[in-house]
């Protein structure tokens, strides 16, 4: 998939303004797509790093100071809270330090976003109607019950807003079963298929069930895994190409 967006100057096109289905999708999915891999990457490092560690520690190295910083900043950043360098550490953070399929990621975009036309879109980065929960920290929905307290966050860039949903599937207690599912294939050496993925985001939309199948829908008719080709596919913790 060629990119005509760079990650560094990445600001939301003017989606509303493109009426032609078919070109607002491509424009939509190859402004997101170059983010999503990015980030991916950086995931994919930090899980290979991990990996590193795991090894010095089972061979009983001490690691630098520098080397403990860092394994204490991703356990931070993953909130894993489990004694550092432990067996159990590195279990729970193998479950969370791991890709999303860029199928799914732009799936929830494309769907929480309207093509990036929706208010939140376009006022505040937020691709993925992530909340938040401290008076002034997004925009008010216009529809919020009066009692409620939520607002849906606000974004410097959309990379922001991509790095937020990445660390919120991989650490909210709501995405557990995503994570397992995930685990899982890895462990069967099967691709990481992102319409298996959607089934851990019940909690994700009150629609439930719907959301997923809705979600699953859109990656089918989209072709949506055509973006997930060779990145994804899984032997063991290494990711190979498709011959």
């Amino acid at each position: 998939m060629s990119a005509q967006f760079s990650i560094e100057s990445a600001v939301l096109p003017e989606m509303a303004a493109i009426s032609d289905v078919r070109e607002k999708k491509q424009t939509f999915f190859e402004f997101l797509y170059p983010i999503v891999a990015n980030m991916n990457q950086k995931v994919q490092a930090e899980r290979a790093w991990l990996k590193l560690m795991e090894a010095e520690i089972r061979r009983d190295t001490t690691l630098s100071l520098w080397q403990q910083s860092l394994l204490s900043e991703l356990a931070d950043y993953y909130k894993v809270d489990e004694e550092l360098g432990s067996a159990e550490f590195f279990r729970e953070m193998y479950l969370r330090v791991d890709v999303i399929p860029a199928s799914l990621v732009l799936a929830q975009a494309a769907n929480e976003s309207a093509w990036g036309t929706s208010r939140f879109a376009v006022e505040g980065n937020n691709l993925f109607g992530q909340w938040c929960f401290t008076k002034g920290c997004g925009l008010v929905p216009s529809g919020r019950d009066s009692d409620a307290k939520h607002e849906v966050k606000v974004f410097d860039s959309v990379s922001d807003s991509v790095a937020s949903y990445f660390r919120n599937l991989n650490t909210h207690h709501q995405y557990n079963m995503l994570r397992i599912i995930r685990a899982e294939i890895r462990l069967l050496k099967l691709p990481v298929d992102s319409t298996y993925l959607a089934w851990g985001l019940e909690g994700y939309s009150i629609r439930g069930e719907h959301y997923i199948r809705e979600l699953i829908d859109m990656i089918s008719h989209n072709k949506l895994q055509d973006y997930d080709m060779p990145a994804f596919y899984v032997k063991g913790d290494i990711q190979v190409a498709l011959d």
